[in-house]
């Protein structure tokens, strides 16, 4: 399995980041349903990023949440993206806007939220 994704991985790593692990072909039905699949995940991001904003407007908060309304819009950007084709620069993308989420989820929690569940 890893031979055929990164078997023709180019040497360099900037040639590398450009190498496209996966591409939607329309003619095979697994592969537009990992396609919906994706928009359907951003779709639930951006819906997580407007329920952050309506608690930071309810409750208050700092612009911590706004941070963290951001983040989520742009892993639902990067889900758009990867509906159609994911080259490793992407992956790449995807795990620091994890990381920066994970990251600013503790900030939000710890500052604004004294008490609540991580």
């Amino acid at each position: 399995m890893w031979d055929e994704l990164f078997g023709d991985v180019p040497s360099g790593f900037w040639a590398a980041m450009g190498h496209v692990l996966w591409g939607v072909d329309y003619g095979d039905a697994l592969a537009v349903g990992y396609s919906v699949l994706n928009l359907c995940e951003a779709v639930a991001w951006f819906a997580v990023a407007v329920w952050v904003i309506r608690r930071h407007r309810r409750r208050g908060g700092g612009r911590w949440d706004w941070v963290y309304a951001g983040l989520f819009v742009v892993f639902g950007l990067t889900d758009v993206m990867e509906s159609q084709v994911v080259p490793l620069w992407l992956v790449a993308v995807k795990g620091v806007v994890f990381g920066g989420i994970v990251g600013v989820r503790f900030v939000v929690v710890r500052r604004y939220y004294v008490g609540a569940k991580m």
